[in-house]
């Protein structure tokens, strides 16, 4: 059985048991559509439910032979992880839990914005396209190759969608790759600067700030103070030209301080984490 017929047996368990969860990590990325190597099962469920997750796995088909194996982690409350078997270059094959991830919103909120498809020939909820993105905002390299890979796709998605009676302001204000520009250049989407205006006054991240400020330059004393943006910084690139060379190395220089923001945000919380549990220890 590989890996992605695995987690369709401990989805179809969870169901059975009426366990509500979203899939997340490799699996999400690969269903988004991004191919990409995977060995570890990674879900999100509701807290309270973590409480008597060993019991309830107990019930399930996936430990018939032997009661759940409980592996050690440093975010015990949060966080819970499970031995389900052995890979074949010998590795442990893990089952692992999100009760809270401070990168997200409470599981309730997440769960009304799922996405449901079928991956491995069963329905199966994941997390949506836009929060995969922010959960994979962490310290670590890989989750910053699969983020430049997820960008595009949301925004083709977002841009598509227009075609179904979609927003434009709304595709255009969550726009956050390269290529998601060249395709709303060549539709004309952004030849209208009224188009540009409303979407960058919805656009929340720096980068698709970045992205639209040069279709929309007397818009930028309204933009709001913000350290990864600065005003200097924005003057400058109003007065760029769309899609130049020079529009694309400033919105990179705005991708990578973001970049760089938000890894020592989630270092930082995560080595708070670690001297908490040490010093319960």
């Amino acid at each position: 059985m590989n890996v992605v017929q695995h987690l369709a047996e401990i989805v179809s368990a969870l169901a059975e048991l009426q366990i509500p969860h979203l899939v997340m990590g490799g699996h999400a990325v690969r269903y988004y559509g991004f191919s990409r190597e995977t060995t570890d099962h990674d879900l999100c469920i509701p807290p309270e439910i973590g409480q008597n997750l060993s019991e309830l796995l107990s019930k399930t088909s996936l430990f018939v032979s032997a009661p759940p194996a409980e592996a050690p982690t440093w975010r015990g409350e949060d966080f819970r992880r499970f031995v389900i078997g052995r890979l074949p270059d010998g590795k442990e094959e893990l089952l692992e839990f999100w009760l809270r991830n401070h990168l997200l919103d409470d599981f309730q909120s997440l769960y009304q914005r799922r996405e449901e498809g079928v991956y491995g020939g069963v329905k199966v909820s994941f997390l949506s396209l836009p929060d995969l993105i922010r959960s994979k905002e962490t310290e670590r390299e890989n989750d910053w190759q699969d983020i430049s890979f997820l960008e595009e796709i949301l925004d083709q998605r977002n841009l598509a969608a227009i075609k179904s009676g979609g927003s434009v302001a709304a595709a255009l204000s969550s726009l956050r790759s390269v290529r998601g520009l060249e395709l709303a250049v060549s539709a004309g989407l952004l030849t209208d600067s009224a188009n540009a205006e409303a979407a960058l006054r919805a656009a929340g991240n720096p980068i698709t700030q970045a992205f639209l400020l040069p279709f929309a330059p007397t818009l930028e004393p309204e933009l709001p103070a913000n350290e990864l943006f600065p005003p200097p910084f924005r003057q400058h690139l109003k007065l760029t030209d769309p899609l130049s060379a020079r529009h694309l190395a400033m919105v990179e220089a705005v991708r990578l301080r973001y970049k760089r923001t938000m890894q020592e945000i989630d270092r930082k919380e995560k080595d708070e984490h670690r001297k908490k549990r040490e010093t319960k220890l």
